[in-house]
C-alpha cells in the first residue's frame, strides 16, 4: 500500500511531525536557559503558561484528529440498500447459507444468528484470509457488510470454541464470475 498526498493517513503524519518539532523546539529553549540564573515566581508564571497552551494544541490535535479519521472508517454506510441479504445460522456444528452464492462484484449483508451457543462467524477468501467476522449469538441478529470482488469458494470457519466439534464447523459460500 503506497500513501499519496491528501490522504488522511498523510495529514496526520504532518501533523504528528509538526507537533514533534515544536516539541523538540521547546527542550532546546528549555536547555539553553537551563544554565542562567531565573526565580521561582518566572519559572512557574512560564510554566503554567505553557502549559495551558501545550494542552489546548493538543486537544485542538485530538480534535482534528480524530474529526479527519472518521471520514475513513472501513465501516459501511447507508445500510442494507443495495446489498444482497444472506441469512447465515449457526449450530452445533453447521452453518446454513441461503442464498449460498452471489455474483462477484456483490454488496453483501450477513445476517448472522445462531440457534444454540455462541459461535463465531468467519468468513476467508479464496486465497485463505479472514475478510470478515463476527458473532453468532442466540436470540440475536449481528450483521456483517463486505463487497465480494474476487470469484471463487470462500470458507466459512466457527473462530469460538462451541463444543466437542467445534474443529468441524465449515461450510463454503460461493462468489460467481459475473
Amino acid at each position: 500500500m503506497s500513501l499519496h498526498y491528501g490522504e488522511p493517513q498523510v495529514a496526520i503524519g504532518a501533523l504528528f511531525a509538526a507537533s514533534a518539532v515544536l516539541l523538540a523546539a521547546a527542550f532546546v529553549l528549555i536547555g539553553v536557559e537551563a544554565g542562567s540564573e531565573t526565580s521561582v515566581e518566572r519559572v512557574q508564571r512560564v510554566g503554567y503558561w505553557l502549559r495551558k497552551r501545550w494542552l489546548a494544541a493538543l486537544l485542538a490535535l485530538g480534535v482534528v484528529v480524530v474529526g479527519v479519521s472518521l471520514f475513513d472508517l472501513p465501516y459501511a454506510s447507508g445500510g442494507a440498500a443495495g446489498r444482497t441479504l444472506v441469512k447465515v445460522t449457526g449450530g452445533q456444528f453447521f452453518w446454513s447459507l441461503v442464498p449460498d452464492s452471489v455474483a462477484a462484484g456483490a454488496r453483501v449483508r450477513f445476517d448472522v444468528t445462531s440457534i444454540d451457543v455462541n459461535h463465531g462467524f468467519g468468513l476467508y477468501d479464496p486465497r485463505g484470509h479472514l475478510i470478515g467476522s463476527v458473532q453468532a449469538m442466540p436470540g440475536y441478529h449481528n450483521t456483517l457488510d463486505l463487497t465480494l470482488d474476487e470469484p471463487g469458494t470462500y470458507r466459512i470457519r466457527c473462530l469460538e470454541l462451541c463444543g466437542v466439534n467445534h474443529s468441524t464447523m465449515e461450510a463454503t459460500f460461493q462468489v460467481r464470475s459475473r
